[in-house]
């Protein structure tokens, strides 16, 4: 994962290109022409299998919740005044908000509906398949230096695929996860 996100951060650095609508149903734009990061149908199910968390009670309803936090950003001590002074401070940009979803949503689709609905700024690059996120609530990646941005994370795992490709299930629980380092100070685990 942190192999794939340095890489894409460095990719996104010499890419310019920048989406601030997000896409309706099947829109996408080519800001990365000739990037492509999907992965087969079979390794997106070998990855799947590898991080699945199986949830006890699943709702009978297509439903999921989300939420989108930036503590890390804001314990940092990289944020100027007037940047800590537009975040919040406890660093919860959406407290779990549910949604409901049509069946086969990603983790983007959702995100971007739940940024929608509660009017939170997000700015993306790349398609609606292979989305790399720049920014959300005006928090930038590498705002808080090299290593830092956005990832996720869906019942405790961090996926090491894009955010357009995970597609989710009834009653996961999605979180837009701002790092400073690469992910090891928001619990990813994963060896690089």
């Amino acid at each position: 994962m942190k192999k794939i996100f340095a890489m894409i951060l460095v990719i996104c650095v010499l890419l310019s290109g920048c989406q601030n609508d997000l896409p309706a149903s099947g829109d996408s734009f080519s800001g990365f022409e000739g990037y492509t990061q999907e992965l087969t149908q079979q390794e997106l199910e070998n990855a799947m299998k590898s991080g699945k968390v199986e949830l006890e009670n699943r709702p009978d309803e297509n439903i999921c919740y989300i939420s989108i936090t930036c503590k890390t950003a804001i314990e940092s001590g990289e944020l100027s005044d007037s940047m800590l002074s537009i975040l919040p401070e406890n660093g919860v940009v959406l407290e779990s908000f549910e949604l409901e979803y049509e069946e086969g949503a990603t983790v983007f689709d959702v995100f971007a509906e739940a940024v929608r609905e509660n009017k939170i700024h997000m700015e993306y690059t790349g398609t609606k398949t292979v989305p790399y996120i720049e920014g959300v609530a005006n928090l930038y990646e590498f705002d808080c230096g090299p290593l830092s941005g956005w990832m996720y994370q869906v019942n405790g795992w961090f996926p090491s695929f894009s955010l357009g490709q995970y597609k989710i299930e009834r009653g996961d629980h999605i979180e837009i996860i701002y790092t400073c380092d690469l992910g090891d100070d928001v619990g990813d685990t994963y060896q690089h």
